[in-house]
């Protein structure tokens, strides 16, 4: 299934979600699915994996690790959840450094897309081999 596919699945099967993109670990995109022509998916997406690199690298800092800065510990962040009075958005992590990033309309719940992301990204790690 190709990777828009999966995103398009994802957004209809999570209630108020405006959007997904896949990207690579340079913040790249790969693959999006907007609701609305006017997300800007690729951007949101982009700054939304420094804050995923800040978080990797804070848990290394506290994990002890003595790890290269270009080293993936993506084992040791799954999931990420961030809650603002416009939006709430979802960072789900990916084998090799790629992520997840899923809009959402305000207030809406983090748990129904971490469960909905599980399930896009077994299907997307399916379709990169």
């Amino acid at each position: 299934m190709p990777f828009k596919a999966i995103l398009k699945k994802l957004v209809e099967k999570t209630p108020g979600a405006t959007g997904a993109i896949l990207l690579d670990w340079e913040g790249e995109t790969v693959a999006d699915f907007p609701v609305f022509p006017d997300i800007d998916l690729p951007a949101i997406g982009a700054h939304k994996g420094i804050i995923l690199n800040l978080t990797r690298d804070a848990m290394t800092r506290l994990k002890g690790e003595n790890v290269s800065p270009n080293t993936f510990i993506g084992d040791s962040v799954k999931t990420i959840g961030i809650s603002t009075e416009l939006a709430t958005i979802a960072i789900s992590t990916i084998k090799e450094g790629y992520y997840l990033v899923v809009t959402l309309e305000k207030a809406e719940p983090l748990g129904r897309v971490f469960f909905e992301s599980k399930k896009a990204i077994k299907d997307i790690e399916r379709e990169m081999g």
